[in-house]
């Protein structure tokens, strides 16, 4: 092939560099070393806020299932399945037969009480004294084996970042450090 002035076209080779493709590498390098920390540390506060979505869950179940069967939970199970055979309230007494015929459930998703990557819900809900505070008995929900970080990401939300030096033992949403474990303090028991 010639060009207009009769000579010989020189073949044009198209592409990238090595170096051109070096540079774009290492800029993509820098912007993922950049932006993976940030990305992981939204993830982290996104699990800790769907337990604290849990929680409520299992708090306005509860509320429900007070109001129909006039007794407090003793567990999950009570919330999501019928009851049956002669089951005891959160306080151990017998519910009579004419209070579990008044159940209207499912109150909570089965699914709610799971293992999260921050830690997991327990099935049996407890009755805890709110000391120091008030003195007021409580159903409880623990979370196990979750860490401090997550702990202060869950006081946040539920407890409207009751921040202080005594947080872990004040508030609705309580911390013991050895042991990893998160009571909240769902429902005044009246």
């Amino acid at each position: 092939m010639t060009n207009d002035s009769g000579s010989p076209r020189k073949a044009v080779k198209r592409g990238f560099t090595l170096a051109e493709v070096l540079v774009t590498l290492a800029i993509i390098a820098v912007m993922a070393a950049v932006l993976l920390p940030s990305l992981n540390s939204q993830l982290a506060k996104g699990d800790a806020g769907r337990v604290a979505q849990d929680l409520t869950n299992i708090q306005t179940g509860a509320q429900a299932y007070i109001s129909d069967v006039h007794r407090y939970p003793a567990s999950m199970t009570q919330l999501t399945t019928v009851m049956s055979g002669t089951p005891t309230d959160l306080l151990g007494s017998t519910i009579p037969s004419g209070l579990i015929g008044k159940w209207k459930g499912p109150y909570v998703a089965k699914d709610v009480v799971s293992a999260t990557s921050v830690g997991t819900i327990s099935t049996a809900f407890t009755k805890v004294t709110n000391t120091p505070g008030n003195g007021v008995d409580y159903l409880a929900i623990s979370i196990t084996g979750i860490s401090t970080a997550d702990w202060i990401r869950l006081e946040d939300i539920l407890d409207e970042g009751y921040s202080s030096s005594t947080a872990s033992t004040t508030g609705l949403v309580r911390y013991n450090v050895p042991s990893t474990t998160v009571t909240y303090f769902a429902l005044p028991i009246q």
